[in-house]
């Protein structure tokens, strides 16, 4: 943010973590400046937009605009906009990256704002979804939840994985205007939930990667654009913890997937598998192993195919977020049942994360870290 620094919200806070030297420290934590719930943080100059979940709300949320001092010690609140209800994921597209998409997951729907004045964002459009539950389905498929909005590498697309209709819904977006209109669904398996995703450019084309939350498995397509056209031909669908694996446990259920920065590595969370032992990353000096969930970290191979290179722990238990850093030899993790935030460290030339740096302890269940730089 600053120096090289992280930002990280969870329930009834925001915090700013300075990484320097190979130490990391807390030099702010705000109470309530976004909320009750913060779920997603977006950095636009000296703004951070700061989606508030809001899940003491009968009927809204919102969107908190906070101007930050350079060296992160102190945010101001700006301005707030009401949103949807439960945003959860928001991205920039359109000129100058000029708009901000956002999926609201309690509110079933999907809104655009104007940013261009980072000091006065502007609603511009907003839709909501209505589905008919399939048998069988669980309650988090009564209704339309919208998980995450992902930008296609082109720009004129927003796909909109939508955990309680079992699609991805896409959406066509002007870059000029920033208007959008509802272009096709791609769906997944009955019962899947797909949550998070990313795509991947290779030499041999697009790629879009999902991961379904109920299900536990990560699907690919190759995505084939065709003039004005956007096609997924599915090519795959695997279990998060590998082939021939299946995943074990109610409570276990996949969180993130991301890129790196080179298109070479997709990595997927897993909440609740507790299935690793690690040092305490919060005290050199422990000499008891805690348990910590795993990242499954894959190799994108030429055709878009993926192999698992290997299991690394994501420093506690429940990580629903994790992100790069610019260069990739960093990751994040929101760690939202350990309370904690940690940095791991990643060798850029092989892919493998090598070591978990260290992490600080915030309590109020972090759900969402990112790196500023």
């Amino acid at each position: 943010m600053f120096y090289k620094s992280f930002a990280a919200g969870g329930l009834d806070f925001y915090s700013t973590i300075k990484y320097a030297d190979g130490k990391l420290e807390v030099v702010n934590k705000q109470l309530s400046i976004c909320g009750d719930h913060p779920s997603w943080l977006e950095f636009v100059g000296n703004h951070i937009y700061c989606l508030d979940e809001a899940e003491t709300s009968i009927s809204t949320s919102s969107l908190y605009n906070l101007q930050v001092t350079r060296d992160g010690t102190n945010l101001t609140l700006i301005n707030k906009l009401d949103t949807l209800k439960g945003p959860v994921s928001s991205v920039r597209y359109g000129q100058n990256l000029k708009g901000l998409a956002i999926a609201a997951y309690a509110g079933g729907g999907f809104q655009s704002i104007d940013i261009s004045n980072p000091a006065a964002p502007k609603l511009l459009q907003n839709s909501t979804f209505t589905i008919s539950p399939k048998p069988g389905a669980k309650d988090q498929q009564q209704t339309s939840h919208p998980h995450a909005v992902v930008l296609d590498p082109v720009g004129n697309f927003i796909a909109v994985p939508d955990l309680g209709a079992d699609l991805i819904r896409i959406l066509k977006v002007d870059k000029n205007t920033l208007r959008y209109v509802e272009y096709s669904t791609v769906p997944t398996p009955d019962l899947s939930g797909p949550r998070h995703g990313a795509f991947a450019k290779l030499d041999s084309g697009t790629y879009f990667y999902v991961v379904t939350e109920l299900s536990n498995q990560i699907i690919g397509w190759k995505v084939i654009y065709n003039g004005n056209r956007l096609d997924f031909d599915e090519k795959f669908i695997i279990p998060t913890h590998g082939l021939g694996t299946t995943v074990s446990g109610l409570a276990v259920k996949a969180s993130e997937l991301i890129i790196s920065p080179d298109n070479k590595f997709l990595l997927v969370s897993s909440r609740f598998d507790e299935t690793l032992d690690i040092s305490n990353p919060e005290d050199n000096n422990a000499t008891e192993l805690i348990k910590s969930d795993p990242i499954f970290n894959y190799a994108i191979q030429a055709d878009g195919t993926l192999r698992l290179q290997q299991v690394f722990a994501a420093g506690g238990i429940n990580p629903r977020q994790i992100s790069f850093s610019k260069d990739g030899s960093l990751v994040v993790s929101a760690l939202q049942a350990s309370g904690r935030v940690a940095l791991i460290k990643r060798d850029v030339q092989t892919g493998n994360l090598t070591k978990v740096i260290g992490a600080v302890h915030l309590g109020g269940m972090p759900t969402f870290a990112k790196l500023k730089e």
